[in-house]
């Protein structure tokens, strides 16, 4: 989903990447995938500039480790 930047955190000195980058990081993900989760809203945050649309590294790791499933993980 598409957030406005929170003015005390520079977006510019964060990592950013392109979707191409996303998804050579995620197994088995496709630019098809990931553009249709920005149209429904559903995917990591990101920001578009123009037509460039980049993924921060930062956001994309909270976002990752949110869809972890099962196993206990005191184990």
């Amino acid at each position: 989903m598409a957030t406005t930047a929170n003015p005390a955190e520079p977006v510019l000195n964060k990592r950013l990447l392109t979707p191409g980058d996303v998804v050579a990081l995620i197994p088995g993900l496709k630019l098809k995938l990931l553009a249709e989760w920005r149209y429904k809203k559903t995917g990591p945050r990101y920001y578009k500039v123009g037509r460039i649309i980049l993924y921060p590294f930062d956001d994309l790791e909270v976002w990752f480790e949110g869809l972890e499933r099962g196993g206990d993980p005191d184990d």
